[in-house]
């Protein structure tokens, strides 16, 4: 397939893609899923002390009016409406469903308002050529609410319109053709790998091209409205703090609505591009949702296009005339004092429209953007005040709004070149599935919709602290899980950012490496067991970064239902991450415009000794200045990540690779282009790992207690101490154990790069113990062992490689665990856990019990769970080892299941078998990015052909 054009000046960029999630504006979801959990008996008896602590703790958070980090008692089933969420990264996100309506604001941190704001709308007016209008209605299909404004009407056939999702951009195309108009809206967030100036704008255009297909001449109006939302406790409007105005810059015009969300201030603007003489005094109105809104509709129908509300516009003022007579003195007072018993509406809304005249044939665009600036976040317990990442560069001061606005009608066309820059490759590999090329795109709707924050902290860190450029970062385990950057979770879904904001990345690693050496004193309850203990343990990774409705970031180590100090797979996950992370760094900056230079392949190609010298294996030289060698261009120990241009001749970073061509011409984007910044350097790699490698040799040692018996292997303590956090490990586990094999080959690794000899002697000696007792202990035969516990001697689990899945996509090639075995496992896995669970279409299920009557293990809540970023990660592993057929199946059937539920953009941790899930809007789905770095890695084989047809396999026919 040729792929669209991106930069051409909007040319063809109104036609949907191929790829993303499609459906009809009046699409009804085939499979039924809610969230229900109801647990077995077994589980209810285990689970008893649990929640009997667990209500004594969520009443006393309803008393003091707080709310549970984790709310079990009303949880929210998820809403099967939604499309691509609009807002760049950190600066709250705002829900768009499929059918047209703005929905699910998540613009306090922390907080998900689930509320569609029916005045928030589009508009659409069609007039002939006598200039009459014979067509007018809310683009919009979802069924008209109650509260909705009661002229407006909602006139599509959602049949003839069609929304297609590929995020961070959406379409959705009517189909008006009795009127004479075909029209599509386009919808672009910035949200773009490895940029992240314009990634972290709260804002959103929306692009409407209108096609006349008739033989005549057509108007056609394009009205966007807003009003004040989530306006106070209870949402109540909060009229008298509203201030509307009107503005006109340069090349946009607009109207701003202030107002304050939760006591913040926040000011929604919406904009559009405009005519050199053309103004702002018509084209807009300022209205009242509650009483006015029937002008906003009648003007439109009436005239085609917006002018402001006579009477909501005060009359000029009088001047006093001397002349008057005592009579008509008289009779002016009366008339003033009838006009003061008229009740005069405050505005709380704002509307602006934007006609297009089409001759027959003839294709038109109008622009707009919508903007909520919210510079600053104050938690609610915190004296401190952040900023969010985007006022580094357009301030705090809350007046940003016109200049965003204007900042994006300017440079939208370029974000979609670099978007398609990116997205290109992937949409033209043809070894990456299409459901998996919709699935890459639409997941990363969470790095931005998870609750996710991004401050300018640059004052408070050196320069040789990523942190002082590229910010604190932070985004909740899920929506209904309020935890920032839950680490064990954060394992699975760091893929993403690590291949697409690596310096998120590593500022979220430097943040958890400072907490390393806290413990405190101030204790509290473990709700699973009551034991009073430590909210953090010196040498110990902490499972999050606090609550947003506490002091995140200060507290940590909000999770209250398990001594998370103990856990045994916290340590491991971050020492794994620093291996991970310094391999895709030194991929991110590999040398020269060359594929063969930045293929992971050539960058692991190492030899005993070179494992330093990718510069010098690229380029056939050393560094002149000190006969050293290293793998990032970054030859000196400078205390800032060098920027492109300061590099020598011929070394460039891989932003330069990926964006080479997509600096903004005049020509190109027929208008005044943004100065260009400067490609934001990757963090260098060996800095990375030097600053890591302490922290990760301490955890490793810290981590070491638990190997109780000295046999070289860890042992799980005999209740959920781990991910799995309601599902018992007891001794040496597949799951913890190999996590715990594969950090010290880790470690060892570190030791040897940075050249510490005696550490790198001392973990290959543990390593060589580890690897014994693993194998002996666990492996049976067919697959690792769940536990060492009889009752569990036939427990297949899904994860039992993650270990092992997370040195392959570090680069190992080495043996760390058999090579036989590895493969025996994946396809007792598969066998067990994916075909036999719901025919394979479900994903891998956690726990499977094999046997003659092979059945879901139902020990636990969590055995039966799919989990969907383990199914992702097991799938990239599988992919490693050439098992891609297992591995499209075994995600491939899981997406499709999702999709058939309606459960896009609010992907759930969990599904169980009656199609019911658990905890909408998840970190761990983000995973999917790990199938994308093991395609790269180990692409499929060649498929044989038959008569020049490349040949299916029945698996591939029906994904």
């Amino acid at each position: 397939m040729e792929m669209e054009t991106v930069g051409d000046g909007g040319l063809g960029l109104h036609e949907p893609p191929k790829y993303g999630l499609k459906l009809p504006l009046d699409h009804e979801f085939p499979l039924q899923s809610k969230q229900i959990i109801i647990p077995r008996a077994n589980q209810v008896f285990d689970m008893m002390p649990l929640t009997a602590r667990y209500l004594k703790y969520y009443i006393g958070k309803r008393w003091n009016k707080k709310r549970p980090i984790m709310d079990y008692i009303n949880m929210i089933s998820a809403q099967r409406m939604y499309g691509c969420p609009i807002g760049g990264i950190g600066g709250g996100t705002i829900g768009r469903g499929f059918k047209g309506e703005f929905c699910r604001f998540q613009l306090s941190p922390g907080i998900y308002e689930y509320v569609t704001v029916p005045e928030c709308q589009f508009i659409v007016n069609i007039r002939n050529g006598n200039n009459e209008t014979i067509y007018q209605s809310v683009l919009s299909t979802y069924n008209k609410p109650r509260k909705a404004p009661a002229t407006w009407e909602w006139n599509l056939n959602g049949a003839d319109c069609e929304y297609t999702a590929l995020y961070p951009r959406a379409w959705t195309t009517y189909d008006l053709s009795k009127y004479g108009i075909k029209l599509v809206c386009r919808q672009i967030s910035p949200v773009i790998p490895h940029n992240y100036k314009d990634s972290s704008l709260p804002c959103a255009v929306f692009v409407f091209t209108a096609i006349n297909v008739s033989n005549e001449k057509r108007n056609v109006s394009i009205t966007f409205t807003w009003t004040e939302v989530l306006g106070g406790a209870h949402r109540k409007k909060t009229i008298a703090k509203l201030d509307l105005e009107r503005y006109s810059e340069e090349n946009t015009c607009g109207v701003t609505l202030e107002q304050k969300i939760n006591e913040t201030p926040c000011t929604f603007t919406i904009a559009k591009k405009k005519d050199e003489n053309e103004t702002i005094h018509e084209g807009y109105c300022l209205w009242n949702a509650a009483k006015t809104s029937a002008y906003v509709w009648d003007c439109l129908h009436r005239t085609g296009t917006l002018t402001p509300d006579p009477s909501l516009t005060p009359p000029p003022p009088k001047v006093p005339d001397k002349d008057k007579t005592k009579e008509e003195k008289e009779k002016e007072k009366k008339e003033k004092e009838k006009e003061k018993q008229k009740k005069i509406y405050k505005c709380d809304s704002v509307a602006l429209s934007s006609v297009l005249s089409l001759e027959p044939g003839g294709t038109e665009s109008t622009e707009f953007c919508l903007v909520w600036d919210m510079p600053i976040v104050k938690y609610k317990k915190d004296t401190k005040i952040h900023k969010r990442f985007y006022t580094k560069y357009f301030g705090s001061d809350g007046i940003a709004g016109a200049s965003i606005a204007a900042y994006a009608l300017r440079n939208y066309k370029n974000w979609e070149k670099l978007l398609a820059e990116w997205q290109d490759p992937i949409f033209n590999n043809s070894n990456i599935p299409d459901w998996l090329k919709s699935a890459l795109m639409n997941e990363l709707y969470f790095v931005a919709d998870g609750g996710t924050i991004w401050f300018d902290v640059h004052d408070e860190f050196p320069e040789s602290d990523p942190r002082h450029d590229f910010g604190l970062f932070g985004y909740l385990e899920g929506h209904e899980y309020r935890m920032y950057n839950t680490y064990d979770v954060h394992f699975y879904a760091s893929f993403a950012l690590a291949q697409l904001w690596p310096n998120l990345q590593v500022v979220l690693q430097y943040m958890f490496r400072d907490t390393i050496e806290l413990e405190t004193v101030k204790c509290r309850q473990s709700l699973y067991d009551g034991k009073t203990v430590k909210f953090k343990i010196k040498d110990s990774i902490p499972h999050d970064l606090g609550d947003p409705d506490d002091v995140p970031f200060a507290h940590i180590n909000a999770y209250n239902i398990h001594d998370v100090s103990d856990w045994k797979d916290l340590n491991l996950k971050f020492i794994l991450q620093v291996i991970r992370d310094y391999r895709l760094l030194r991929g991110h900056t590999a040398p020269f415009d060359n594929d063969r230079y930045r293929s992971m392949a050539y960058i692991d190609d190492v030899k005993d000794g070179t494992e330093d010298d990718l510069y010098s294996r690229s380029t056939g030289q050393v560094d002149e200045a000190d006969g050293t060698t290293d793998e990032s261009p970054d030859l000196t120990e400078q205390s800032t990540p060098v920027a492109s241009e300061e590099k020598p001749y011929g070394v460039g970073d891989i932003l330069d690779l990926l964006y080479r061509s997509a600096d903004v011409e005049a020509e190109v984007v027929g208008e005044r282009a943004e100065p260009r910044e400067p490609a934001a350097a990757v963090w260098a790699a060996r800095r990375y790992l030097a600053d890591m490698y302490p922290a990760a040799r301490a955890l490793l040692r810290s981590a070491s207690r638990w190997d109780h018996d000295g046999d070289g292997l860890i042992e799980n303590g005999g209740f959920p101490d781990q991910t799995y956090d309601a599902w018992v490990m007891s001794g040496p586990s597949a799951y913890c154990g190999g996590l715990w094999v594969a950090s010290v080959s880790a470690v060892c690794v570190m030791a040897r790069i940075l050249g510490h000899e005696e550490d790198e002697k001392e973990f290959a000696k543990l390593l060589e113990q580890a690897q014994h007792s693993f194998e002996e202990k666990l492996w049976n035969g067919s697959f690792y062992k769940f536990d060492m516990r009889p009752a569990n001697s036939n427990v297949v689990m899904a994860d039992q490689l993650a270990g092992h899945w997370f040195l392959r996509a570090s680069g190992w090639s080495e043996q760390v665990f058999p090579e036989a075995n590895v493969r025996k496992a994946l396809a007792s896995v598969f066998e067990n856990n994916v075909q036999q669970f719901k025919d394979g279409k479900m994903g891998a299920v956690n726990g499977w019990v094999t046997g003659p009557h092979g059945h879901v293990d139902t020990t636990a809540l969590q055995s039966e769970e799919v989990w969907t970023g383990v199914t992702y990660g097991l799938a990239a592993l599988m992919i490693y080892e050439g098992m891609h057929e297992e591995a499209f199946v075994t995600a491939g059937g899981l997406y499709n299941t999702l999709t058939q539920m309606g459960l896009s953009f609010e992907t759930p941790e969990a599904l169980y078998a009656n199609g019911n899930h658990r905890s909408v809007g998840y970190m761990r789905p983000l995973a999917v990015w790990a199938m994308y770095q093991a395609i790269l890695a180990r692409p499929p084989p060649p498929q044989p052909t038959a008569n020049g047809q490349a040949h299916h396999t029945k698996e591939k026919a029906h994904l």
